[in-house]
């Protein structure tokens, strides 16, 4: 079959960067320039409290929002090759930009099917190890009436979700010290998990980004907020497209 292609939802991501204020100094008073009888006196110790930082991990501050270099995925396959090649490659640039990072060894494959007569169909992506199903519903074909005498010539068109995401620790935390300013932080979770969307608890995100807030149970994340200098403890959200919200 040639000339068909396949569309999907397409749905960008959003940063905030929280910038925090820098601490002045007061300038101190220049010694007097001559002895003076005045007893001497000492100055206050400071009450600052220390900051437990054992429970965090230092990193670098990202100089921008950490995102994955899509083009070290492997090439995207022409509009001549098979449909089922192409949504192949869809399907694996759909779980590396829900992770926010590459995996070298990620493998992405889908079922030949004839979009004449199929209305379903589901690939599998390996990433990490992990399987995460890519399910294509309302799979629908438009036919031109051009026809080479085996297969006519048209569109494709269907709906394309993935049922779970990769959520990888080094890339949650990496976003925590952009958004923050700082270099500590950390998540209470391996270093990477696979989450299935079927159970999250959603709701409206209330910003001007299109999109849900998708909340992860179980797993928390800790931050230094140099500003207050304190160690601050949210839950893990994300925007359904796998970026992590600070809120």
């Amino acid at each position: 079959m040639t000339g068909v292609k396949g569309t999907v939802l397409g749905r960008s991501a959003g940063a905030v960067l929280l910038l925090f204020a820098a601490a002045c100094s007061t300038p101190t008073t220049p010694p007097p320039s001559t002895p003076s009888s005045s007893p001497a006196t000492t100055a206050p110790t400071s009450t600052t409290p220390t900051v437990d930082l054992s429970s965090l991990r230092q990193g670098a501050v990202p100089a921008k929002y950490p995102e994955p270099d899509m083009s070290k995925l492997p090439p995207k396959p022409a509009d001549s090759a098979p449909l089922r090649e192409r949504i192949a490659w869809e399907a694996l640039q759909k779980v590396t930009r829900f992770a926010h990072r590459l995996d070298p060894a990620a493998r992405s494959s889908c079922p030949a099917f004839d979009p004449g007569r199929t209305t379903t169909a589901t690939c599998t992506v390996t990433y990490l190890g992990e399987g995460y199903d890519y399910v294509l519903r309302d799979i629908k074909f438009q036919g031109t009436g051009l026809t080479n005498g085996r297969t006519e010539q048209g569109t494709v068109s269907y709906k394309a979700d993935l049922t779970a995401g990769p959520i990888i620790r080094d890339q949650v935390e990496s976003v925590l010290r952009y958004q923050n300013s700082t270099e500590y932080a950390a998540c209470d979770m391996p270093e990477h998990v696979r989450f299935g969307f079927d159970s999250t608890r959603r709701r409206p995100s209330g910003s001007s980004v299109v999109g849900e807030w998708i909340y992860v149970p179980g797993i928390s994340c800790r931050y230094l907020d140099s500003k207050a200098r304190a160690v601050k403890a949210i839950p893990l959200e994300l925007y359904d497209w796998g970026a992590p919200i600070h809120p």
